[in-house]
């Protein structure tokens, strides 16, 4: 393209080029984005149902007894959770409803 030496005013006519180039490429795309908002929204029809939820039941459980606990693991987990569940909170009440071992 040039031959020979590039001088520094050819190298700023090419730096001012380039950033003109950028500049009119990205307030053309501003352009394009702001006509974004004139396009109509979806319509979303609100359908109501006219049968109440029925609330969920109760399960029954049994009372968790920590002391059932025979392995040596699984006390170590339960302790674990309940550290990382009270988090940085020292006054958490924290109650374990029920542990079991997962294979």
């Amino acid at each position: 393209m040039f031959k020979g030496t590039i001088t520094f005013m050819t190298a700023l006519e090419i730096t001012l080029i380039s950033m003109v180039v950028v500049f009119t490429i990205l307030a053309i795309l501003a352009f394009v984005l702001s006509l974004f908002k004139y396009i109509p929204a979806e319509n979303v029809i609100d359908v109501k149902k006219t049968t109440q939820p029925t609330p969920p039941k109760k399960v029954e459980r049994e009372k968790f007894d920590p002391s059932k606990i025979t392995s040596e693991e699984m006390r170590v987990a339960m302790m674990v959770a309940c550290i990382e569940a009270a988090g940085e909170d020292k006054d958490a009440n924290i109650r374990v409803v029920g542990i079991k071992e997962l294979n």
